[in-house]
């Protein structure tokens, strides 16, 4: 909303200011999230399940579901950013590579017996290419029109 605003009222560089700020408090609040999921480890998966084997699998995966969080939060503050532009087309075809490569890593973590680390490994790796792709729009500029209907 703050993004569209301001192209809306021909402020870009308001606008790309504003969505700076975004993403850097997005990703700050991410790598808190991060840190505090990495240092309650031992003790989240405790609160759900008593069972030493869910808790081992949960423990494996872990720090994969720890990384995703600063990542998570950069590619979601991005498409925040760009929707409020206006760019869903983009960001469509964005989520589309993404889930390709997820698919393709799924079946290889199937095929080589991955298991659930596979699967959280993916998820980093699909954040990652949202990130990359997301971030590559960002970064053009393409996204900044102002005044438009």
């Amino acid at each position: 909303m703050i993004v569209g605003r301001r192209l809306g009222a021909g402020d870009g560089e308001g606008a790309r200011a504003a969505a700076q700020r975004m993403i850097e408090l997005s990703v700050a609040g991410g790598v808190v999230l991060g840190v505090v999921l990495m240092a309650l480890e031992g003790v989240i998966p405790r609160a759900f399940t008593s069972d030493p084997r869910v808790i081992e699998r949960a423990q494996a995966f872990w720090p994969l579901f720890a990384a995703m969080q600063p990542i998570g939060a950069a590619v979601f503050a991005l498409d925040g950013i760009l929707l409020g532009a206006g760019e869903t087309s983009y960001l469509a075809w964005s989520m589309l590579a993404a889930s390709a490569v997820y698919v393709a890593l799924a079946a290889l973590s199937l095929g080589l017996g991955w298991g659930i680390v596979g699967v959280w490994a993916g998820f980093d790796v699909l954040m990652l290419v949202r990130l990359a792709t997301c971030g590559a729009r960002f970064r053009s500029g393409r996204w900044v029109v102002v005044g438009a209907h």
